[in-house]
């Protein structure tokens, strides 16, 4: 009896442990996976986005999904900067929607889709909206309504 709850609690060890000692043995051997993006500009000056790696093919985001592309919110005085990695776009394909407390970017392009909508981090002046996109990052400039909150020393009683 003993010998079944055993083999029923722990039997499959010996096939996990075949796994990874399977999956280390490749990793010694040299048949890791790699994968990833390489953003370069050419010498006439457009920007081109190459994916690179041994597993292409494995890890490539499925067409037709939208994805969610890296950004970057900041605040400095009563500015507000938002920055997007859109690689592989061009400029026309990008849709820049804003209002007083978010911007939502879109790209629906033939071999790229991205999708994000940011909420900012105060209200801004829906007026203000400029942006500049270069070499696969947008950069977005707003200007706050409320003056930046000032900091000031507490005294302790």
């Amino acid at each position: 009896m003993n010998d079944d709850l055993w083999s029923s609690l722990f039997g499959d060890f010996d096939s996990m442990q075949r796994r990874f000692e399977k999956m280390f043995s490749d990793l010694s051997d040299g048949n890791s996976k790699t994968y990833g993006y390489t953003m370069y500009q050419g010498p006439d000056g457009i920007p081109h986005v190459r994916e690179f790696g041994n597993a292409v093919n494995e890890f490539s985001p499925r067409l037709g999904t939208s994805r969610d592309p890296f950004t970057d919110v900041t605040r400095n005085g009563d500015e507000v900067f938002v920055t997007v990695e859109l690689p592989g776009v061009r400029k026309e394909d990008i849709v820049l929607e804003g209002n007083g407390s978010s911007l939502k970017v879109s790209v629906d392009a033939e071999s790229k889709r991205f999708d994000k909508t940011v909420a900012l981090p105060c209200e801004v002046d829906e007026d203000s909206f400029s942006a500049e996109y270069n070499n696969g990052i947008l950069e977005v400039r707003m200007k706050a309504k409320e003056a930046a909150p000032g900091t000031r020393r507490i005294q302790i009683a």
